[in-house]
């Protein structure tokens, strides 16, 4: 079945011209895509373009450049394999299937196009299932307003079926009231597409929460004093969070704490203010993160024990089908936060898998690496897998960086250990980056038990340590390559 959705943005909205991009099945009507406006990297704040559309089938996209000329082009992850070509001024490829791709014109990343193609969007099944019937009927359907939108009274005025309630935002800019939603258990709010939020969600000693959908939450508008987050996530239980694009919050885009059973899939994010984390979770344990975009002035994904309240341990943690895009600090961070008074915290069975890493870039030397455990405040870091990761030229920083330490802006302590890394059919295609580093903090402080399966630098299959530029010191030990 052939099927195309695009979604006209909202007026009020911060859009940027920079391109003109079309989409069509076939021989069919172009559609033209909206081009919102993401501002990206801390070091240097630049303004980038994010397009978003639906289809089922085989689409043709088309996008076109508005200024300049096109010299050369490139589409990325380079993973996804997009050929395009070129005319004028214009480019043209094909997708048989979702993408989630970075157009860049003349090497330029930071005013590029990130082009999102998302699954058919046939939202009435997606919120009310096969079996349509009564469910319809009691959903509340939110419609846009030049009001502010008191959105927490509009849930507990919805009836429950089936023990839930649902709100649907339709299309449209809805300005949420002080730029922040709670919600309560058993709740689904689905964001249609075309709709843009204006404000995020908390969810705080809940469960049974779902937010999901096509449509954007925004938080460009408010300022960075507010730290607010675009999906904050608190001592909560059996969360969801699908299919929206967040821009520009004020800290983290999700922060997860002390909360258990939760999934995140097909998320989009970006930021661009100190401490704008993408994914950071303290004190969690069974969390899904499948198939996400993230784009940040901080660590894209940070795990992290006890930490800003929040005590205990995480572990079972699963990472997948991601694109990681670090314009400052880290792609993947595990380990620098615990319970130092306590003891520490035990971070353990954490797995990455088939992600495409586009950018890394920090300028201070202590915080390098695309892979990286830093292990501070007596933590215990053990049973954690990196496979099938594919790194492309970054511009500054460490392919992997595991190390026992003692960070004293952050420590109390050193941490306690790391034990039992696998890296498996991980692919580096750059140059000059750092040397990595492997090592611990002392003897009782060690890293122990890391193994390379298929580590490839350069096209070069890595069996020693000096060839994948690694250094391996004193403090740590049973470092195998294979």
């Amino acid at each position: 079945m052939n099927y195309l959705a695009v979604y006209p943005a909202p007026k009020g909205v911060p859009m940027l011209k920079d391109y003109r991009v079309r989409v069509r099945i076939g021989e069919g009507e172009w559609r033209e895509l909206d081009t919102y406006l993401a501002r990206v990297d801390m070091h240097h704040v630049r303004e980038a373009s994010v397009a978003y559309f639906d289809f089922c089938g085989r689409v043709e996209c088309e996008i076109k450049v508005e200024k300049g000329e096109i010299l050369n082009a490139k589409i990325r992850p380079v993973s996804a394999g997009i050929s395009w070509q070129k005319e004028g001024n214009t480019l043209r490829f094909f997708l048989t299937k979702p993408a989630k791709l970075s157009v860049e014109i003349n090497d330029d990343r930071f005013h590029n196009l990130h082009l999102f193609a998302g699954r058919t969007g046939n939202e009435e099944q997606e919120i009310f299932g096969e079996n349509r019937g009564e469910k319809l009927i009691k959903t509340k359907v939110i419609e846009p307003s030049d009001e502010e939108l008191d959105l927490a009274a509009a849930v507990e005025s919805a009836e429950f079926c089936g023990g839930r309630r649902v709100i649907c935002l339709a299309p449209g800019l809805h300005r949420l009231k002080e730029n922040r939603c709670a919600l309560p258990s058993d709740t689904t709010v689905f964001l249609s597409g075309g709709a843009v939020v204006l404000g995020g969600f908390l969810i705080e000693g809940q469960r049974n929460v779902t937010v999901a959908g096509h449509g954007i939450i925004s938080l460009g508008h408010v300022k960075k004093e507010t730290f607010l987050r675009g999906v904050d996530i608190r001592s909560s239980e059996n969360i969801q969070l699908e299919g929206v694009i967040i821009l520009n919050p004020a800290h983290y885009s999700v922060h997860l704490g002390g909360s258990s059973n939760l999934l995140i899939r097909d998320v989009k994010a970006f930021s661009c203010e100190g401490w704008s984390d993408g994914i950071d979770m303290m004190a969690c344990e069974n969390v899904r993160i499948e198939d996400v975009f993230l784009r940040n002035s901080d660590d894209c994904i940070a795990i992290y024990g006890g930490r800003f309240g929040f005590s205990g341990n995480t572990r079972n943690v699963a990472v997948k089908d991601a694109v990681l895009w670090a314009d400052v600090a880290h792609p993947t961070m595990v380990g620098v936060h615990g319970d130092a008074k306590d003891g520490g915290s035990i971070i353990e069975n954490i797995s990455f898998e088939n992600m495409d890493i586009l950018e890394h870039h920090e300028l201070q030397d202590d915080y390098l690496g695309c892979m990286t455990i830093n292990v501070g405040d007596d933590n215990t870091v053990r049973n954690l897998s990196y496979k099938n990761i594919r790194v492309e030229q970054f511009e500054r920083g460490k392919l992997l960086d595991l190390q026992v330490k003692w960070n004293k802006k952050y420590n109390e302590v050193p941490g306690k250990t790391i034990k039992n890394v696998v890296f498996e059919d991980i692919f580096y295609s750059g140059s000059g980056e750092h040397t990595s580093e492997i090592n611990g903090f002392s003897d009782e402080r060690k890293v122990e038990g890391v193994r390379f399966k298929n580590l490839v630098v350069r096209g070069v299959k890595v069996l020693k340590p000096e060839d994948g530029n690694i250094h391996i010191g004193e403090f740590a030990g049973d470092v195998h390559f294979e």
